[in-house]
């Protein structure tokens, strides 16, 4: 059962090499409420989604937008769905299907982006259960 059916803290997958970065993020999170898992790049995102049974990644895009939109079609077929968000150090515009959070902006914008992927992801459900 998801975290947000059992009012539990929402799990956040948190995937950067950046350990600074990862660092900050998943104090800042936790502090938030969040229950955080973190990753390198490189290890098996699906695999560490479901082993955590994530509501939300947070991929780092600085390295490269472009891994970060395989890696989030990746998840892509993790049921049940997941949410994305990407954060990234250059000034992405992001992609139709990725948002990106510039990587050192306040925390609140990163918390309303997870907020948001929580909500698109539960939309999705109601409407395919819908259909």
């Amino acid at each position: 059962m998801r975290a947000q059916e059992t009012n539990s803290p929402r799990r956040v997958l948190l995937v950067a090499d950046d350990r600074r970065f990862r660092a900050l993020a998943a104090t800042l999170l936790s502090r938030r409420g969040y229950s955080v898992a973190v990753c390198a790049r490189g290890a098996d995102l699906v695999q560490a989604a479901r082993t955590e049974a994530v509501d939300v990644v947070v991929l780092d895009a600085s390295a490269s937008l472009t891994a970060a939109a395989r890696d989030a079609a990746r998840l892509g077929s993790l049921q049940p769905a997941v949410g994305i968000v990407a954060v990234s150090a250059d000034s992405h515009s992001g992609l139709v299907a990725l948002p990106v959070v510039p990587k050192w902006s306040p925390c609140e914008a990163l918390f309303e982006a997870i907020e948001a992927a929580c909500v698109e992801v539960k939309r999705d459900e109601v409407a395919s259960v819908a259909s």
